[in-house]
């Protein structure tokens, strides 16, 4: 079964113990008419508060959604429409996957608010950097953490679909495809595979990895799917102010600082019915 469909079939459980709160808004960022590549996200914004993030970068995506909503902050649709996206064939328009993993992250953040389920803050970068030891493969350029790895003698790995953002550097190799990472003990994957569903294929090709972190804000729905695939640890960020949010994306300034990061690994995550059971049974926790 595809990830899709498992993310699909985990919203049918929750729909099927809690009501499913509409949607009443989404965010795309600007369209812009240059070649420059940007890493671009928008969101997915739930009646009560709860904010799903998603990356919207891959391919034409971005323009897909301009047209399907040309006014996305007015949109006003039950959740369901969006999360039908996850389900049915394996070959979704990527407008139609971006969508269906932000209602998913919106639907989990909503879900976890009720369940007053919050997880660790996410470690400091340069913590992160100096726990990871062995050759490291990364799915997705992640610049800032490749130079501090580097910077302390780490081999890189990176497979990048851009080749041109691979920075020279004799620690740093490009590969075209995941089997180039299998001798990579330690694996850190962007979040978008999630929407392009090629994670399974990069956990597969992965045959020494040791730990498997999977990190972004497209990585902020509930874990199960991916911990179940051997996913170890997942780097997330939720927002919890929807005012503050918007206000800085209007003035077109960097937005993380509008969310909390954070970090759940598979060893500590109580899991979806554990979640569920919180909300639907309160007395009882």
């Amino acid at each position: 079964m595809s990830l899709h469909q498992d993310l699909f079939n985990i919203t049918q459980r929750i729909a099927g113990a809690i009501d499913l709160p509409p949607v009443t808004g989404l965010y795309f960022p600007r369209l812009q008419h240059d070649d420059t590549f940007r890493d671009e996200f928008g969101f997915v914004f739930l009646q009560g508060g709860a904010i799903g993030a998603f990356y919207v970068s891959l391919n034409d995506t971005l323009a897909e959604l301009w047209q399907r909503f040309p006014e996305p902050e007015t949109v006003q649709l039950p959740l369901s429409a969006l999360l039908e996206h996850l389900s049915g064939p394996d070959n979704h328009a990527l407008a139609d996957s971006a969508l269906g993993v932000g209602a998913y992250n919106a639907l989990s953040q909503h879900v976890m608010a009720l369940a007053n389920y919050r997880p660790a803050a996410r470690q400091r970068k340069t913590d992160t950097a100096a726990e990871i030891s062995g050759r490291v493969g990364m799915v997705g350029y992640f610049c800032p953490l490749i130079e501090r790895l580097t910077a302390q003698g780490t081999e890189v790995v990176v497979l990048e679909n851009l080749p041109e953002r691979v920075l020279a550097n004799p620690l740093v190799s490009h590969v075209s495809t995941p089997h180039g990472l299998a001798d990579c003990e330690q694996i850190i994957c962007t979040a978008s595979t999630l929407i392009n569903d090629t994670l399974d294929e990069v956990i597969a090709a992965c045959t020494s990895a040791q730990r498997f972190a999977l990190t972004g804000p497209t990585a902020s729905g509930l874990p199960d799917a991916v911990f179940a695939r051997g996913v170890d640890t997942v780097g997330a960020i939720h927002f919890p102010d929807r005012q503050q949010l918007t206000g800085i994306l209007d003035a077109g300034m960097p937005w993380g600082k509008a969310g909390h990061k954070y970090e759940i690994s598979r060893a500590d995550y109580p899991g979806l019915e554990t979640l569920l059971q919180r909300v639907t049974q309160p007395d009882h926790n």
